[in-house]
């Protein structure tokens, strides 16, 4: 690369950490999940055995680690259901060269922390866990929306700059049905008092609903595969507690982090809302 481009490349870095940092806040902090202490207890029973080398004491270890994994996860956990999955093949003298990289996996999702940019809008509940499935309440909210293209990021970003509006997290991306295809994106404001609803150019600012989302946590960069492994996660959910939730609208994927946080350490969610059949139905 000639040093010409390269001073024009890591300006324009540096003119984006300005811009970046101007909007995202300084010391900000997500709530902690209520389970996050068991969570990571959990994580220390696995990954203490799963380095065990002698396969003959490998089996037994292994099944009481999964069986006190499982104790510290909350009820109908997702996690949990995946470890008696692989309890069940390591009793079964299953192939432990493919056990032991899903518990490894497994490990790396219960002790994953997102790393917070900017603060939740006021109200929004903690972030959910990797690889976990849970049903959150959302209180309403304030958003500036715009068509998801190629500019729709600057659009928006553009629009909370000249409005003074504070950079939250995540930024909310609706999907279309059935697909990982995003329709809109969403900057959300900090509250729903904030600024005034209505049309700025190509951005409206929506009063929007809350309610009832099916969530599950995903951890590095959004890929397909990703997508898909976390919607398989939710629909899992949506078919074991069908009969007392159905869908609501189009599935979201929130995103949490900005281009200067490593790949791997990207966090996001993929949700569907939901309402409670017996509501539904008054």
């Amino acid at each position: 690369m000639k040093p010409a481009i390269i001073g024009i490349f890591f300006g324009a870095v540096g003119i984006l950490a300005l811009i970046f940092g101007s909007v995202f806040g300084d010391g900000a902090e997500f709530p902690e999940h209520p389970m996050a202490k068991n969570y990571q207890k959990a994580a220390d029973e696995l990954a203490k055995t799963v380095q065990e080398t002698d396969p003959t004491v490998r089996t037994s270890v292994l099944t009481e680690a999964i069986d006190r994994a499982i104790a510290l996860l909350p009820e109908n956990s997702y996690i949990a259901a995946r470890l008696k999955d692989l309890k069940k093949s390591v009793a079964a003298d299953a192939n432990q060269s493919e056990v032991l990289p899903a518990l490894k996996a497994i490990v790396e999702d219960l002790r994953f922390r997102p790393i917070a940019e900017a603060n939740l809008p006021v109200g929004f509940p903690p972030c959910t866990p990797v690889g976990e499935v849970e049903v959150k309440l959302y209180p309403g909210y304030r958003a500036a929306v715009t068509r998801d293209s190629g500019t729709a990021f600057w659009r928006l970003f553009l629009h909370i700059k000249k409005n003074n509006v504070a950079m939250t997290a995540p930024v909310e991306m609706t999907l279309e049905d059935n697909t990982q295809r995003p329709l809109l994106m969403a900057f959300l404001y900090e509250r729903p008092d904030q600024g005034n609803p209505g049309e700025d150019g190509a951005v409206e600012v929506r009063d929007l609903p809350g309610g009832w989302f099916v969530s599950t946590g995903i951890r590095g960069p959004r890929s397909n595969q990703a997508l898909q492994l976390a919607r398989q996660r939710v629909q899992d959910w949506l078919a074991h507690h069908g009969n007392g939730w159905e869908v609501a609208g189009p599935p979201r994927l929130l995103g949490y982090n900005s281009p200067f946080v490593p790949r791997d350490k990207y966090y996001w969610e993929y949700q569907i809302p939901v309402r409670e059949k017996s509501s539904a139905n008054n």
